[in-house]
């Protein structure tokens, strides 16, 4: 077979590169590439120094991280760790900690250390350390390692020490959508084996894609918007003023122009952006700024709506209250699901979530029929209605608590499955969000949905997953010989 030309090779890898990265979902892709520095010391003389800033510096890192890459002629006793603090100590005192409270025994915090030991052609060690803001797990570690072994392997040493910072970067201080369980990092893996090249048109696809798709999102909902601007405009004004959730809803109402305003100039703008912006980390963060923005002016519209279709007693209100009742609903209706085949451990709090269920939906048409008799006022009923969700978050909360304590086995594992739920709770974004009133006047974290209950437990469960899997190769050395009390996060392995 005729032999591709060097750059149709380049070509083709970045080409290839670019179809990996648009398989990331767009919520997992990174809105600034927060490299601060980058140090470079190939005392054994096989990196390529310029092609390694080039791809560092494409690659996204969760928060500002100073990258310091050390390069060895090596021989297999050796021990990198210590190697690796003798070399910062001697070249390098800025890599330590200088807090008078940690006395030099820490890296310095926001440091990310790379450490290559070269014994011979695709043999040596791999070395990470960490400032104490940036640690992370053993099994953590060890996917980074492992990002750079088959490059390393056959001694293409650059793209090795790329791939682990690559890998490092997205699992350094990793934000909940950047899991293992949306297959970010295997993709990212992948990119960063690929080369410097290749990295930075995949980031910039990915980034116009993301771009593109939170745009397109947020002038469907300003459109809405603009459609609903006079009833919305009009409802507001009928809305009581004696009423706490109304209150609440006319102060919002006061911004609401303004940021109806600074919506469209913004959405004409990023239409009209170029191609640079389109592709770059704060012209990424912009236009999803402008969808959150323009998803809460929508959700918010229709909660005024409803609130004065339900005030008024409007021809519509009937359906107004259903749209309240519908996310608790919904959260009933998908609660079998959530305990279906709940193992012995569980079967508590299973029971209580049945339970509740029935008890809820019974309340809920209560709610219905008092408001119909117009035995109940309708502060009063949102009021009944905040309590159910609240009830029923609560009960999910005890349910957490207790599947993490059957699932995890270690202090670690609790930790990384709480951090998913966690966020899952607390976005403010995505398909959990409705229009109802409750919703809108109350944060994100106040009512649990079940579907994003269960998106968190899933995401915490293939974290856990992954760390087992992770830890079951082999392990990571620790540990600075001759380096006193010094005990800095980091360690290393062989490839």
């Amino acid at each position: 077979m005729r032999q591709l030309n060097s750059p149709r090779r380049a070509l083709a890898a970045a080409a290839a590169a670019t179809l990996l990265f648009l398989a990331v979902p767009p919520a997992a892709q990174a809105e600034g590439t927060n490299l601060d520095s980058i140090t470079i010391d190939d005392t054994a003389n096989v990196l390529n120094e310029q092609k390694l800033r080039d791809a560092v510096g494409e690659i996204d890192f969760n928060e500002p991280t100073k990258v310091a890459v050390y390069s060895r002629e090596g021989q297999y006793a050796d021990d990198i760790n210590s190697q690796t603090l003798g070399h910062a100590r001697s070249a390098h005192p800025e890599w330590i900690s200088a807090d008078p409270e940690d006395y030099g025994d820490y890296w310095a915090d926001g440091y990310f250390i790379i450490t290559l030991s070269v014994e011979g052609p695709g043999d040596g060690q791999i070395g990470t350390y960490f400032g104490e803001d940036r640690k992370v797990s053993d099994s953590q570690m060890r996917s980074i390692h492992e990002a750079g072994s088959e490059d390393f392997n056959q001694a293409r040493w650059t793209d090795g020490v790329v791939a682990v910072a690559a890998r490092g970067a997205n699992i350094i201080n990793r934000p909940w959508y950047r899991h293992p369980a949306l297959g970010w990092t295997v993709g990212l893996g992948s990119l960063g084996a690929i080369g410097g090249t290749g990295i930075a048109l995949a980031v910039r696809s990915g980034r116009r894609k993301s771009f593109a798709e939170q745009l397109e999102s947020g002038s469907a909902h300003l459109t809405n918007v603009t459609m609903d601007l006079d009833a919305t405009e009009l409802s507001a004004r009928t809305l009581p003023g004696d009423s706490h959730h109304a209150a609440e809803l006319e102060r919002r109402f006061a911004d609401f122009a303004a940021t109806y305003r600074a919506c469209f100039t913004t959405q004409q703008e990023l239409a009209q952006a170029s191609k640079k912006l389109r592709s770059s980390g704060p012209g990424v963060a912009r236009a999803k700024e402008f969808h959150a923005n323009a998803q809460a002016l929508d959700l918010t519209d229709d909660a005024i709506n409803d609130a004065a279709a339900l005030y008024t007693r409007g021809a519509a209100w009937e359906d107004a209250w259903r749209r309240q009742t519908a996310p608790l609903l919904e959260d009933l209706t998908e609660l079998p699901a959530l305990i279906e085949d709940a193992p012995e451990e569980l079967q508590a709090q299973a029971a209580a979530l049945d339970s509740y269920s029935a008890t809820a939906k019974r309340a809920v048409a209560d709610l219905g029929n008092e408001l119909k008799a117009e035995k109940l006022d309708v502060d009063t009923a949102l009021d009944k209605l905040s309590e159910l969700r609240s009830q029923l978050t609560e009960r999910l909360d005890a349910y957490a608590s207790a599947q993490v304590e059957v699932y995890a086995s270690s202090a670690e594992e609790k930790q990384e499955m709480h951090e998913a739920l966690r966020h899952s709770r607390y976005d403010s974004t995505g398909a959990s969000r409705s229009g109802s009133i409750l919703d809108v006047i109350y944060p994100a974290s106040m009512f649990w949905r079940v579907n994003s209950y269960n998106a968190g437990y899933a995401t915490g469960v293939n974290a856990v997953d992954t760390s087992r899997e992770a830890a079951s190769s082999s392990g990571v050395s620790h540990g600075y010989s001759g380096g006193g009390s010094f005990s800095g996060a980091g360690g290393s392995s062989r490839f």
